[in-house]
């Protein structure tokens, strides 16, 4: 049996870490200030830093066979240097209670979410929970961190319960699905290793609470809360697949770090600011439309990363999260916080992406306390291999939905269809639709592709078993001269099977102003 590693001794992380971690919840631009401790690196044990040099050949090799190689490869290294720094600070904190200072960055973000709502005049019967720069997805994170923090990390109750009861209200007018799902199974991973009864005791009151909350909320018609229960994917069913055809057309390396983004962006899309509390959202300043758009994701951590580095960066990504569970696992201390926030990010990435750096706080945290463990990494061996493959398996849940794609002969028949097959110009491209099906929600979505596929729009309609309504999608086309043009007709409800209902296709040409 090989030995366990010797702890680093650990006097007292550096001072900036804690201020860092406070404000880095509600002020996360400074996450780059990670890289300040890259060199406590090498207190890792041989095994992790054979894991880490791994992960970073993984993400740079791809790159040479991408669109743009030298890009690619920058953009590769600059986020690998930012995951190294992370765990870097990790493994400087040493151990989870280090973490307290979280407590004043996540409360400062529910209270500014609780209070900007408040004062905007949100409706909770129509709408969910606002922040000033924050999503509803994010300020669901906010939530399920908070719980966690009050939970596991010790301290007294006078700030515990406070924060913890916040948590719960924040989690629930967020209206986010995922995080709920994080919050929920994080808990449950963090009490099957904690030993205190008192614990064991407030998991149980807060699930009940939490359940509670959605009862009440759902009886009284909180539209943020009615939707957790709603199993709806919400459109990501869409992304996945046109996230698939991106991998099918650059199968070896991908398309880059950071770069999937402008390949999933419609032909012509304009960026745009967070929106208000009154959903009003302000055009981006034009160094933000250069950029490419790298906030739009795959929603899926291992149809990001195959997307992004191909074969050889997603299995360095999951060697990676493969040793940081095990180093969990053989922490002899093992910490309910990290196994709790390890658990729940790693769940939300099924359905979101909580691994991507920079990010909102949420996946800059992951890191930490992926560093944290990785100092207690002995080997990896055959049980380790087989639970890397089992976690790959599980997060890679769109990729099974994927494999179910194809065309089949339309549900019903198109009654009419005006889609011209030549225009002068790219842009408002407009396509009028009706079809014959039997009874039921449908959704119509479409589609350019040349390489790859992008969703121009998507219509929801209602069929009746005989011809419905026209239906006009239009958008911007690629400015190229040929293109193949596609209406997929798909269910209502959107899940993991990608299997459209039916395709018809065309052919596009856009020829130009002629002289």
């Amino acid at each position: 049996m090989t030995a366990p590693a010797p702890a680093p001794q650990h006097s007292a992380p550096p001072k900036w870490m804690a201020p860092w971690l406070a404000l880095l919840p509600p002020l996360y631009v400074i996450s780059p200030l990670a890289l300040l401790a890259l060199p406590y690196l090498r207190m890792l044990p041989k095994s992790a830093l054979y894991v880490l040099g791994f992960y970073a050949l993984s993400q740079q090799l791809p790159a040479l066979f991408t669109p743009e190689p030298l890009l690619a490869s920058v953009l590769a290294a600059l986020r690998t240097l930012l995951v190294f720094g992370l765990i870097g600070v990790g493994v400087a904190l040493g151990e989870s209670r280090r973490l307290w200072p979280l407590v004043l960055g996540i409360g400062a973000v529910l209270l500014t979410a609780l209070s900007y709502s408040a004062l905007s005049g949100v409706d909770f019967l129509i709408s969910r929970l606002a922040h000033p720069y924050m999503t509803p997805i994010t300020l669901g994170l906010a939530g399920a961190f908070g719980l966690w923090l009050a939970l596991f990390l010790p301290g007294k109750l006078l700030w515990r319960v406070p924060l913890g009861l916040g948590a719960l209200v924040v989690l629930l007018l967020s209206g986010s699905r995922g995080p709920l799902a994080a919050a929920l199974l994080g808990s449950v991973a963090g009490l099957l290793v904690t030993r205190g009864r008192r614990t064991a005791v407030a998991v149980v009151l807060g699930a009940g609470l939490l359940l509670a909350g959605f009862y009440v909320g759902d009886r009284l018609g909180f539209s943020a809360v009615s939707r957790l229960g709603n199993a709806d994917t919400t459109g990501r069913d869409i992304v996945w697949s046109d996230t698939l055809s991106i991998i099918r057309a650059y199968p070896a390396g991908g398309v880059g770090s950071y770069r999937l983004g402008q390949y999933l962006a419609p032909p012509g899309n304009s960026c745009t600011l967070f929106p208000d509390a009154q959903g009003a959202a302000q055009a981006c300043p034009a160094w933000i439309e250069k950029l490419g758009s790298p906030w739009l994701i795959a929603h899926n951590v291992a149809l990001q990363q195959l997307a992004e580095t191909g074969p050889l960066g997603l299995l360095g990504l999951f060697t990676l999260l493969t040793a940081g569970l095990v180093a969990t696992w053989q922490n002899p201390k093992r910490s309910a916080l990290a196994w709790a926030i390890l658990t729940g990010l790693l769940v939300a990435t099924i359905n979101d992406n909580t691994l991507l750096v920079p990010s909102p706080f949420f996946a800059e945290l992951f890191w930490v306390l992926l560093g944290m463990q990785l100092v207690s990494l002995r080997e990896l061996n055959l049980a380790g291999g087989i639970a890397g493959a089992g976690l790959a398996l599980a997060l890679s849940l769109p990729i099974w939905g994927g494999s179910l794609s194809g065309t089949e002969q339309l549900g019903g028949s198109i009654s009419f269809l005006n889609a011209p097959t030549q225009v002068k110009s790219a842009k408002d491209y407009m396509v009028d639709v009706q079809f014959s099906v039997p009874p039921g929600d449908y959704r119509v979505s479409l589609n350019t592709c040349i390489t790859s596929c992008r969703t121009i729009q998507t219509l929801k309609f209602m069929g009746n078993g005989k011809a419905g309504p026209v239906l006009t999608l239009h958008g911007d086309v690629f400015d190229k001269p040929k293109q193949r043009l596609e209406l997929k007709l798909l269910t209502g409800k959107s899940s993991t099977n990608l299997r459209p209902l039916g395709v018809k296709a065309w052919s596009l040409e856009v020829i130009g102003d002629q002289p």
